[in-house]
């Protein structure tokens, strides 16, 4: 039997459904994952394009992936379906090259509203959209893996004193206290995870893009910042920390005789829809 894994998505805006063991924690990867989906930019101005671009472990397993797009999500009761259904209001995005996709909302839900018959839009002119991006990965062996992220659209100027959303910035990962990680690409190589014994694994981001923002109810807020461990070997003995300065273990269990290494990756959430991802970072496993 299998399980359901998600990130929580009412907060974070990504839902990704995938399958594993029942008893594996939602850290270890067994199969083909959707790490993020990751939005440029993170927030609309009218007549703004945006990409989205998927974040996968095993990647070079995914035989088919398909995107759609909608103007309007039918919200988590639905699992962020669209809400208005038709060729014209739910519509298939083709790929680039490099797996993302490009795409005008503005322009979308113009069409979609013209193909209800409405001419106007039906929202003030300062008023949000949660866009809809869905994301269907197809692996070698059949397997389907899911993932929704929303974009806020701005449907005209926003407010005064409006700040975009952009992404948390992971300054670095250190395991067993080096540094792995950092500048957005690896730096250096961790010491062995010995087989039942652990390693610390530290994220740090940038404090600097840490941001304030008025929720829906008026409230100023500031972005609760979460970390996301995965890997192919062992397993973390906490999966998600919250805060810009967290630690985690990653414990040599479990690990299959033969195994010499693990790909180690970190994803940095704000819980507004920004994500960043380091990795893969390659541990040595033994003895």
């Amino acid at each position: 039997m299998n399980r359901a894994l998600a990130v929580p998505a009412a907060a974070a805006l990504l839902l990704v459904a995938g399958c594993t063991n029942d008893f594996s924690p939602q850290s270890d990867l067994l199969a083909m994952r959707v790490l993020a989906l990751q939005a440029t930019p993170l927030e609309l101005l009218p007549t703004e394009d945006v990409r989205v671009l998927a974040r996968n472990y095993l990647q070079s397993d995914v035989v088919e992936a398909h995107w759609t797009f909608c103007p309007l999500s039918a919200g988590a009761v639905s699992a962020y379906a669209c809400a208005v259904h038709g060729p014209r209001c739910e519509i298939p995005l083709t790929p680039a090259t490099d797996g993302s996709v490009t795409t005008n909302p503005t322009a979308n839900i113009l069409d979609c509203l013209a193909s209800l018959g409405v001419t106007a839009p039906a929202l003030p002119p300062a008023s949000q959209v949660l866009t809809v991006f869905r994301y269907q990965a197809v692996t070698s062996s059949g397997a389907v893996r899911e993932a929704v992220l929303q974009v806020p659209q701005w449907t005209g100027a926003p407010p005064s004193g409006w700040e975009r959303n952009i992404p948390p910035g992971i300054q670095e990962v250190l395991i067993g206290g080096v540094q792995v990680w950092a500048g957005g690409h690896a730096t250096g190589t961790p010491p062995n995870l010995p087989l039942n014994g652990t390693l610390p694994v530290e994220l740090l981001i940038d404090p600097a893009t840490v941001q304030n923002y008025t929720d829906a109810a008026g409230v100023l807020q500031s972005e609760a910042m979460t970390g996301y461990f995965y890997t192919s070997g062992g397993t973390f003995s906490s999966g998600i920390t919250s805060g810009v300065d967290t630690t985690t273990n990653l414990e040599g269990t479990g690990i299959p005789a033969g195994q010499t290494t693990a790909e180690v990756w970190v994803v940095a959430l704000d819980l507004r829809g920004g994500q960043t991802v380091a990795g893969p970072i390659i541990v040595p496993l033994g003895p």
